[in-house]
């Protein structure tokens, strides 16, 4: 154990003595009041503390305050004087000076409805008020008006700025001016009219302005618009789309335009009346109040089962008549859609490998039908039957022969196949085709009666779904003619991968990259010579000449300010074609499509019409052919949808 030490024993019985004096109520005492004055310090001592040789340097170094010289205290009073003169000045302005103008006190008020029906005259009050204590001089009103902006006393002129002088103003006046215009645009479209007052006042060359825009709505359409066409067609199948446009409006609308838009997958084979540019832009001229105008559109939508194509027709106005694909004043607009239905039983008919609904051909001789059908349904078809009758007293009966072991009654003039698939069963399963052959020929061109030289074919096949046992079966029908020529077989096609010429540029045509094509001309003759024969077509919008070629050296020329082409065979001989060679020319030609025809198969040569004179009797004999357009039916390389035009 440690031992505590003798100075260890004194501090602790002081410290417990301290406590015994601290917890005792008898031995504690009041402290003494004992206090020792603290020492004062010499002022000797604090001067030396605080006057150091560093203070001392830097009262030596204290800042000299600047007096201000005079020169100083001139441009002083002055900057004050300028101030006191502009807040005077400024003041005088404020409260209404005598000579000063401001804009603020220069307003334009515009009275007139808030919409209107396009076609309509739309009558505007126009006020311009000066309440400023000085005239404005020289003054004018500006208009500024928006597109579609017509002349109401006559609606062909368009309206897009004016500019009226309205004198002098005087103070606390104004001056009233009425706008009359016709609004042409599309139903709920707003419009806005810029009004600009420009003036001056005396004693200044400055010119000033002022400005107001004036918003209008675009109301009701003045025209009625409609458009029929079947909701659904069968995918291949011509149909017709009935547009019509009537004027509901009490005054003349000039230079009325239809344009119309095509889907994909949509052909023009003709239309009434004739189309003015790109076939689908037709001009209807000038509508009178109550007048109707109708457009029917043939054509051909080609797609896959259940597919909608929507078709856009627009009607508005000409500027400054100029047909222009780019219709820019609208009025009103149109869609329309319609649903492509792929037909239950696939039916295709080509004569001498030709498909087309009316097939020229020479008097006595022969003719190949080629038929070919497949089933589209998802169930087989049992029983397929095809039946083809002829009719037409051109026809020789005699000449008939049917092939793939069809059937010839005679006496109805009628062929009949009872179909059957590869392994000999009467049934045609899902997608399943096949093809049969008809060969024909009308009777001698003597024994044609004149007027009459057609020979109809009537197509039907016929089957039951299998699903369909005991009830009707299903039947698909096509119609096809042939027709024999009198004397001239003039035959005119488009190749591409064939011909005289190697062509070039992409497939399906594209917008703005050319293109190129042979168009080929044949003319045969049957009987009797012809003289100042000729041949002539004119090319279509954005097609361009590029030469002509010819193994016989025909005449064949181009005329660029009409875009005709022009083949002058001079003497056709009898028998041309048949007895003889016939006569035959080639040219190229290449297309640049525009932005217009992306979705369509544009013309490439148009108005193609042969004309002659009979040698003997002196009449002259014509013949056409129906536009060639990017639709190559004739190209063994062609393949749907390589004639529409893409962007």
């Amino acid at each position: 154990m440690l031992q505590l030490t003798n100075m260890d024993r004194e501090d602790k019985s002081r410290i417990e003595g301290l406590n015994d004096t601290l917890y005792s109520r008898t031995r504690y005492k009041d402290p003494l009041d004992k206090r020792t004055p603290v020492k004062e310090l010499e002022s000797k001592d604090v001067e030396e503390k605080w006057q150091t040789p560093e203070l001392n340097e830097m009262l030596t170094h204290e800042r000299v305050v600047m007096k201000a010289s005079p020169f100083m205290k001139k441009i002083f009073a002055f900057a004050m004087l300028f101030f006191i003169v502009t807040i005077l000045v400024a003041g005088f302005v404020f409260m209404g000076g005598s000579t000063f103008i401001s804009s603020r006190n220069v307003d334009i008020n515009v009275l007139g409805p808030t919409t209107v029906s396009a076609g309509e005259v739309l009558e505007l009050g126009v006020t311009v008020s000066n309440t400023n204590n000085a005239d404005l001089e020289l003054a004018n009103l500006s208009i500024q008006y928006p597109s579609g902006s017509r002349n109401p006393d006559n609606t062909v002129e368009s309206l897009t700025y004016t500019k009226d002088n309205l004198g002098v103003i005087e103070a606390g006046h104004e001056a009233v001016q009425n706008v009359n215009m016709v609004l042409l645009g599309s139903p709920g479209e707003t419009k806005e009219i810029k009004f600009s007052v420009e003036y001056k006042v005396k004693g200044s060359n400055a010119t000033f302005y002022k400005d107001k825009v004036f918003e209008i709505i675009v109301g009701q359409a003045p025209i009625i618009f409609t458009v029929e066409s079947p909701r659904s067609v069968t995918s291949g199948d011509n149909f017709t789309t009935v547009v019509s446009v009537a004027l509901n409006a009490k005054d003349i609308l000039k230079d009325v335009v239809l344009k119309a838009e095509y889907p994909y997958g949509y052909s023009v084979f003709d239309a009434t009346p004739d189309s003015s540019a790109d076939n689908n832009i037709w001009a209807l001229g000038d509508l009178s109040p109550g007048d109707k105008k109708t457009v029917s559109i043939r054509g051909q939508l080609v797609g896959e089962n259940r597919e909608e194509r929507t078709f856009r027709f627009y009607v508005g106005v000409s500027d400054s008549n100029n047909v222009s694909p780019n219709l820019k004043i609208n009025i009103i607009s149109r869609l329309n859609t319609v649903t492509i239905d792929r037909p239950s039983i696939g039916l295709n008919v080509a004569f001498n490998g030709e498909d087309m609904p009316v097939y020229m051909a020479p008097a006595d001789r022969p003719i190949s039908a080629s038929i070919k059908f497949q089933n589209n349904l998802p169930d087989k078809l049992l029983n397929p039957r095809l039946e083809v009758n002829l009719s037409g007293s051109a026809l020789d009966k005699s000449s008939v022969a049917a092939g793939n072991s069809g059937l010839y009654d005679s006496k109805n003039s009628r062929v009949i196949w009872d179909l059957v698939n590869p392994l000999g069963s009467p049934e045609l399963s899902p997608g399943g085709d096949g093809q049969v052959t008809l060969r024909f020929s009308s009777l001698p061109a003597a024994s044609l009666v004149e007027g009459n030289r057609d020979i109809v074919l009537n197509f039907s096949i016929t089957g039951i779904p299998v699903g369909a046992v005991g009830q009707n079966p299903i039947t698909i029908n096509e119609t096809r003619t042939v027709r024999i020529s009198s004397q001239v077989n003039f035959s005119s096609k488009v190749l591409r991968s064939l011909g005289s010429f190697a062509n070039f540029g992409p497939i399906p045509p594209q917008v703005g990259k050319e293109t190129t094509y042979t168009v080929v001309f044949g003319v045969g003759n049957t009987q009797g010579d012809l003289t100042d024969a000729r041949v002539s077509a004119r090319l279509g919008p954005g097609v361009s000449w590029l030469g002509a070629h010819s193994i016989t050296g025909e005449n064949i020329s181009y005329d660029s300010s009409s875009n005709i082409v022009t083949w002058d065979m001079g003497a056709l001989s009898s028998g041309s074609g048949f007895s003889s060679a016939a006569r035959e020319v080639s040219f190229q030609i290449s297309l640049t499509p525009s932005l217009g025809q992306i979705g369509t198969s544009p013309s490439l040569v148009n108005s193609i019409v042969f004309s002659g004179r009979d040698v003997v009797t002196g009449d002259f004999v014509t013949a056409s052919n129906p536009p060639l357009t990017t639709r190559l039916t004739s190209d063994p390389a062609f393949i749907q949808g390589d004639d529409i035009v893409v962007k």
